[in-house]
């Protein structure tokens, strides 16, 4: 009997998907564009209504990108073999930076710092999502479940902060950055679902043989943005401070 090639996946070198990057570089481009309004109306150097209309709307959609992005790539790292320690080594490596940036936004903010933001909800979705993968209908539906459950949710206020990151939003709170697991885990199970459905697509029709996509030169700049957004969120905010304050004092 002839010795059977072992699967693609486990011989070829696992790629990055320059689709998914330049998306994320997109995304990253945006979140620029959000916060440097948001620092501009903060320090007086611009008039922006942040708490209605599209203001209100796009750092949301911003938001709701980034986490949809990383549910797929959590069903993509999943279908090429990848085992929950897997999942357990990148929320990690996700909180150390999420308590940086509570810790950092403690002594900045106060009492309003973030303490569940967009790294705390990608580092515990990356583990609290592993049930979910490869079952698109379940993830589908538990994705419905917890936005209907936010929404549900949003306008009540609590007197107890304990259970701030699952939902139970405390009144007299407002954090800087907050994305509870109610509603937002939704988008991370909408990520995946998306990721599993289209690679079962996929699978039904025929490949032919082609050289993996690059993308046009234009487009790199999104690429490589999306390969460090990570580093990209961090160092942003920091510098965007900076010159805000700077081009203040210059102005006033």
């Amino acid at each position: 009997m002839a010795d059977q090639a072992p699967p693609a996946s486990a011989t070829e070198p696992r790629r990055r998907s320059q689709t998914l990057d330049i998306i994320r570089g997109a995304l990253v481009v945006l979140m620029v564009v959000f916060h440097a309004a948001y620092i501009a109306s903060m320090y007086g150097l611009a008039t922006v209504d942040l708490g209605s209309g599209f203001w209100w709307i796009f750092p949301r959609g911003i938001a709701a990108g980034f986490v949809a992005v990383s549910g797929w790539s959590l069903a993509s790292k999943r279908e090429r073999g990848g085992r929950l320690g897997d999942y357990v080594r990148r929320a990690a490596r996700l909180a150390i930076p999420a308590l940086a940036v509570s810790l950092v936004s403690f002594v900045a903010l106060g009492r309003n710092f973030v303490f569940f933001g967009v790294l705390h909800l990608l580092a515990v979705s990356s583990v609290l999502a592993w049930p979910l993968l490869g079952r698109p209908a379940l993830a589908l539906a538990a994705g419905i479940l917890v936005f209907a459950a936010g929404l549900v949710l949003g306008p009540v206020r609590f007197d107890w902060p304990w259970l701030a990151w699952l939902g139970f939003r405390p009144s007299g709170l407002y954090p800087a950055d907050y994305l509870p697991l109610l509603p937002w885990f939704a988008w991370v199970a909408f990520g995946s679902a998306a990721r599993d459905l289209a690679s079962a697509w996929l699978s039904r029709r025929p490949r032919p043989d082609q050289a993996p996509w690059s993308p046009p030169r234009a487009l790199r700049p999104l690429a490589f943005l999306g390969r460090h957004s990570l580093w990209a969120y961090l160092i942003h905010l920091p510098l965007l401070y900076g010159l805000g304050w700077l081009v203040a004092m210059v102005v006033s």
